[in-house]
């Protein structure tokens, strides 16, 4: 590893410490789903200050108990961060910066990580332009800002790198911490989030795809791995809580665009008089769900099923509502949620605007233009695709698929907090991206340097093969006996002989 791409690391590190850690730090404020998490421990902080401010310090008071159902990967990173809570914290209270702590500790493993993988592949000057892409991709607020917090998607954010880089190290150098942490990073991703469970799906087809390279025994643990998460997390929420993302999709999605709300009312086995809660949450006061009645006759005749029924009957009208989708999806970062702690003086509801240019320019091209933003992630997924050459085209292939998963399941398995719910979503575009730049790098270097950088047997600096297929070990001989000394003729005796030759010079070699 050379001294620029080691000051590039610290450089990166530097900056998410200064976000996370000194004040005023940057986290991601409450929109009421950390009790998921936090409610274990019985931390929390006053109601009113939810999706306004971003508290940092954390009280711990039995009011906020709350043992949900809810199961992640996310929970095993709280309980690290309460543990190091309790060794900096002398008043008892948590500091949202431990959590922070953690995520941003896995990122940088994940960063650390890749910095060798990328030698065989990219000369000095272009790994350092990859570093530079990262930071700037990754060093943006709308994902620093979600490392303090106990959203569920933070353990998906960190997995995701991690999983790619374990990946990419298992098909180099075939170890055994490598092979492992793939195996392992691939679970936790696919167990942070029921949303997310669906990456399994790709997850799988990589493993199985890569079965040679990676040892089928590896291939077969792995997935078993991703499928057990990924049921551990789509399973654990409780039975009814399906009902509320259901009817937000019904009355904040579907009726208010409905030509006919009457008749999709119907189809969807519920009353006409239920018209009147079009436009309304699950969560709102004045909504259906704020009556008994209705709330029992919803999740009798709601489901799953019903809605999905729903959809392959009005095709044009789902692939509509996905734009809308990606329409609110396209501003990148919450607007109803604040980013800093109220002693910070900053209004209610602000955001950072540090360390902003990317998730600015996605909202500079893609806010309220959904079908934009729509046709621009097809044309990545082609790209992506149809650049791969060899054995990643398979890679590709999976990365294009858990892409058009999240997307779907984003946009059409809820209605609300669509620049939230789409945070891995955009994390695998932009994970997309940095694979196309590193592709253009190596293929410039390529035909600038006339070889092939992946070939080694092509003539070139053998310093990038060095170390491709290097494995602890050492070679212990033998010692040998040392010889008396004699004062007689000594003999050197060479075998095997050279093949007899018809024009040999002198005749008497053989």
């Amino acid at each position: 590893m050379r001294r620029a791409e080691r000051v590039a690391f610290l450089s990166i590190a530097a900056v998410i410490v200064y976000q996370t850690m000194i004040p005023p730090i940057v986290s991601l404020a409450n929109n009421g789903d950390f009790g998921k998490i936090s409610g274990h421990f019985s931390i929390g902080y006053p109601p009113a200050l939810e999706a306004r401010y971003a508290p940092v310090k954390w009280h711990r008071e039995p009011v906020y108990d709350y043992h949900a159902a809810f199961r992640s990967s996310e929970n095993a990173l709280a309980i690290a961060a309460m543990g190091l809570s309790s060794l900096v914290s002398k008043s008892g209270e948590f500091d949202i910066r431990c959590i922070g702590a953690m995520h941003a500790a896995l990122f940088l493993l994940a960063l650390w990580l890749l910095l060798p993988v990328l030698a065989p592949f990219l000369p000095p000057r272009a790994r350092i332009a990859i570093l530079l892409a990262i930071a700037f991709v990754y060093c943006d607020a709308m994902y620093v800002a979600v490392f303090n917090s106990f959203y569920m998607d933070a353990a998906a954010l960190v997995f995701v790198p991690l999983t790619a880089v374990f990946f990419l190290r298992s098909l180099l150098w075939h170890r055994r911490a490598d092979l492992a942490g793939f195996a392992l990073s691939s679970a936790l991703l696919a167990g942070a989030k029921a949303q997310h469970a669906i990456l399994a799906l790709p997850l799988v087809f990589l493993m199985i795809a890569f079965r040679k390279k990676i040892g089928a025994s590896v291939a077969a643990i792995g997935a078993a791995g991703v499928i057990a998460a990924a049921c551990y997390a789509a399973f654990s929420p409780p039975p009814d809580y399906g009902a509320n993302q259901w009817y937000d999709v019904i009355f904040l999605s579907v009726l208010p665009y409905s030509p006919a709300p009457v008749q999709d009312l119907a189809e969807l086995h519920l009353d006409p008089t239920d018209v009147v809660y079009s436009r309304t949450s699950a969560y709102y006061p004045t909504g259906g769900f704020a009556k008994r009645e209705f709330t029992k006759r919803f999740k009798e005749r709601v489901n799953g099923a019903v809605l999905m029924r729903f959809y392959l009957h009005h095709p044009v009208r789902i692939f509509k509502m996905l734009i809308r989708a990606f329409s609110d999806a396209g501003r990148t970062r919450p607007r109803d949620l604040g980013n800093f702690d109220p002693a910070e003086g900053f209004p209610p509801f602000a955001r950072s605007q540090a360390f902003s240019e990317w998730s600015g320019l996605r909202a500079f091209l893609f806010a309220e233009h959904g079908l934009r933003y729509f046709l621009a992630s097809a044309g990545l997924l082609v790209l992506l695709v149809i650049s791969a050459r060899g054995q990643w085209r398979a890679a590709a292939v999976c990365l294009a698929i858990a892409i058009a998963l999240e997307a779907l399941v984003s946009g059409l398995a809820d209605a609300a907090e669509a620049p939230r719910h789409f945070t891995i979503f955009c994390e695998l575009q932009d994970l997309s991206l940095l694979a196309l730049l590193t592709a253009a790098l190596r293929r410039f270097a390529l035909r600038n340097r006339g070889g092939h950088l992946g070939d080694p047997d092509r003539p070139r600096d053998a310093e990038k093969f060095q170390n491709l297929q290097r494995d602890p070990g050492r070679i212990e001989f033998v010692p040998c006996q040392a010889m008396p000394r004699r004062g007689r003729m000594r003999v050197m005796v060479v075998v095997p002989s050279f093949a007899e030759g018809d024009q040999r010079h002198p005749p008497v070699i053989s």
